[in-house]
């Protein structure tokens, strides 16, 4: 109840009045909240200038961010020869390069694979019904082979030629695109352009399957030419399902020193290895000089072991070996070759050499019959652009790549190749924009040092007192910045010993002291200034040395695992159980029990040496990032020859091994995990960094500081408001009791009036 609601009391008395409780309640409030509202009222004032002085330190701490990362003293500066639309390729280069400079010259861009069929009198008319195919039973297929994957289309009865792009969008996943264009043509309009997405020869398009559909198409086959990516190779006539990995027979006659062909003569054989989805092809030369048994030394030579020929102790049989375990096939022929003679390694073509080779020498006959990549002729005018890898030369070394975006040839370095033409690079430390962040740092300084001082300055004469005297948490901000701001910090760099009037002198590692002041900045009655030209002086003369001082060193040190020597892996292949031998890097686990592909791995190998190295070729297949395993010949062709398996890791991950002890012990290996130790050197701003970072946090000073007012405006608040409660809460009681009185007093009064009145009554009759 609301102390002076009902305006009645005080009738009866005429002093327990409404006001004279409110004036007890008053002054009891002022009493009380006093103090509470001063301290409210001092906190709201620091809070607001919290805010501001807040504010300068994150535009400091921004500053500070800036200056204490690594990739802002290694922004770099790319000049070209040439600018604009007749440049002949564009450079990036980031941080991490140490590129100066580069020659480029684009011989030729890559490009897509593009084919139109013939045309069509209407894009709604069905396939077969505007060729005129039958098909069997009403259908027909073809299949479109990319980069060692095929494609099947069908098609039925009702298929139209938009449905047919369609098809061939869904069933190649969008790696050839489809589509239906209008040429304007009278007759027949419509022609169904089908190119690879993506650029370079490797994407290229080759064809098989109804021969009759494809010429209709405008797609007649070239069985003599195939794509790279849909050469399968042929397995020989009569050869069965076992033994997959070999293609075996006998020499008719001669021996194996045996030359294999005529004077003047020579051919090519390309062998196939199949495993899962994953097909290496190797194309061998053969001359006049080839023999057997040289042609057995080629082989293992050009297919680093892959595929081996070894011949039986009768003098007549041999086998041609996939030694890891593959699928292997034979192509009667090798790389094609252009209108120029130049070697065309995105196509294979038949050659009636190797076939005649095959039989005559070898007693070999290919089954033919399995499906290959074929091209179109080369004549075909359909084939309207023929998929291409750019072809270009840095700094003199001629290289071909894919696409026109080359990001492998350096490490942080993007080329784009744009036209055909000459181009030459600089690239140069970027400090420029260093300097503008050094001056960003001196201003945001200036600014803060402004409004801390101000925040705590103490001047009784002239009555001056910031908000934050004698609070300990601001004040040594100033000085906790200042010390590393003008402290000296040794660091790893170099020095020249010797005359440097008379010779260069020599170069020697050593520690070298340096100071802000060196690269041109420096506190004076403090404020902060910068100097650019003495920056860019210091920092030209050892960027990698001021990149030491302002932000320091830091990285994981390299993991190299070496295995213990083992020997005698057997002659017998070696089965991978599931889970008996993982690795787990980069926070990736593979299984050695199975391929990339998920097929399963079998370690095959005809001695140590063949076994160690598929190993390897195994585990380096999973392309895991930074890791690479490798073996060591101990003792090499001696009797007490071993093997030492290693593995190393350079991208700062823990490495773990697991799997069956027993059976990794065969390689050397046992279950253990190695962990990659952080090596760390703070620079000056790295310093500053750290230390802005705990002033800003919730735990430092600043930060704790805030948090504190906040919570203490909060009390405060909740003990106001409390208080006030609590006197309400007297003096609504009190009014009550206090209305009680006025109730009895008036009461009292209305009975002494009444006898009052009777008592003159009665004097009046009396008289």
């Amino acid at each position: 109840m609301a102390v002076g609601s009902l305006g009645s009391l005080g009738i009866g008395s005429g002093v327990l009045t409404s006001d004279t409780l409110n004036k007890l309640k008053e002054a009891e409030m002022n009493a009380h909240l006093g103090l509470y509202n001063s301290q409210l009222e001092t906190n709201t004032s620091r809070q607001k200038d919290l805010a501001e002085l807040e504010a300068k330190l994150l535009a400091f701490q921004t500053a500070v961010n800036s200056l204490g990362d690594a990739s802002q003293f290694n922004k770099k500066k790319v000049s070209p020869s040439v600018s604009g639309d007749s440049a002949a390729a564009g450079l990036t280069v980031g941080s991490l390069s140490n590129l100066t400079n580069m020659k480029v010259i684009v011989d030729q861009l890559a490009q897509k694979d593009v084919y139109q069929s013939n045309g069509f009198k209407d894009k709604t008319a069905t396939v077969m019904g505007s060729l005129g195919i039958e098909g069997v039973d009403g259908k027909t297929s073809f299949t479109i082979t990319q980069d060692g994957k095929d494609y099947k289309i069908d098609i039925d009865e009702s298929t139209t030629v938009s449905q047919l792009a369609e098809k061939i969008n869904a069933a190649t996943g969008g790696k050839v695109e489809a589509k239906i264009v209008n040429t304007g043509d009278r007759d027949n309009p419509y022609r169904l352009v089908v190119q690879s997405t993506e650029t370079g020869t490797k994407n290229n398009i080759s064809f098989s399957g109804d021969e009759k559909l494809l010429n209709a198409m405008g797609w007649g086959l070239d069985k003599n030419s195939i794509s790279a990516g849909g050469l399968y190779g042929f397995r020989p006539t009569g050869a069965g399902e076992e033994n997959k990995d070999k293609i075996s027979g006998q020499i008719s006659s001669g021996s194996f020193d045996d030359k294999l062909l005529n004077p003047g003569e020579k051919t090519s054989f390309t062998f196939v290895i199949k495993n899962g989805e994953r097909y290496d092809r190797f194309t061998i030369d053969i001359d006049e000089n080839t023999t057997y048994k040289s042609l057995a030394e080629d082989l293992k030579k050009q297919t680093n072991g892959k595929v081996e020929l070894s011949f039986g102790d009768d003098g007549k049989s041999f086998t041609f070996r996939a030694t890891n375990g593959g699928q292997l096939s034979l192509f009667d022929g090798g790389y094609a070759t252009d209108t120029e003679g130049n070697i065309d390694q995105a196509n294979y073509a038949r050659d009636s050499k190797a076939t005649s080779l095959l039989k005559d020498k070898f007693g070999i006959t290919l089954d033919t019959s399995t499906p290959q990549g074929y091209n179109v002729a080369s004549n075909n005018e359909n084939h309207i652009q023929k998929g291409m890898d750019a072809i270009f030369s840095v700094d003199g070394v001629k290289m071909t790549r894919p696409t026109n975006t080359i990001t492998d040839i350096a490490p942080d370095v993007t080329l784009e190749l744009k036209q055909k033409g000459e181009i030459t690079f600089n690239v140069s430390q970027d400090t420029e924009a260093l300097a503008q962040s050094l001056e960003s740092l001196v201003t945001a300084y200036n600014d803060l040092m402004i409004n801390l001082n101000a925040a705590t300055k103490y001047d009784p004469e002239a009555g001056v007192q910031g908000n934050f005297v004698g609070v300990s948490e601001i004040y040594n901000i100033k000085s906790e910045i200042n010390n590393i701001l003008l402290q000296t910090i040794t660091v790893d760099g170099t020095v020249t010993v010797g005359d440097s009037e008379s010779s260069e002198g020599i170069e020697v590692s050593s520690k070298v002291s340096l100071s802000l002041a060196d690269y041109g900045l420096t506190l004076n009655d403090g404020v902060l200034s910068f100097d650019s030209g003495k920056f860019n002086s210091k920092f030209n003369e050892d960027p990698e040395l001021a990149e030491k001082f302002f932000v320091g060193s830091n990285g994981f040190e390299d993991i190299d695992l070496a295995g213990d020597r083992v020997s005698n892996l057997g002659n017998q292949d070696i089965e991978f159980k599931e889970g008996s031998f993982t690795i787990t890097y980069n926070d990736t686990t593979i299984d050695l029990s199975k391929t990339p592909n998920g097929d399963p791995f079998v370690l095959t190998g005809k001695d140590d040496i063949e076994k160690a190295k598929n190993l390897v070729d195994h585990i380096n297949s999973f392309g895991l990032e930074g890791l690479e395993a490798s073996f060591e010949i101990i003792n090499q062709g001696n009797e007490n020859q071993q093997i030492q398996f290693k593995i190393k890791g350079t991208s700062g991950s823990n490495l773990e091994i697991q799997g069956d002890n027993e059976f990794l012990k065969k390689f050397g290996l046992s279950s253990r995990t190695l962990y990659s130790v952080y090596k760390e050197e703070t620079g000056t701003f790295g310093m500053l960094k750290n230390t802005m970072g705990e002033i800003m946090s919730s735990e430092g000073s600043f930060g704790g500081y805030k948090a504190s007012l906040t919570k203490e405006s909060k009390n405060l608040n909740e003990t106001i408001e409390s208080t006030k409660a609590s006197i309400e809460s007297r003096y609504d009681t009190m009014w009550s009791r206090w209305a009680a009185y006025d109730g009895i007093i008036a009461q009292l009064n209305n009975q002494a009036s009444v006898i009052a009145n009777m008592i003159n009554a009665a004097n009046n009759q009396n008289s």
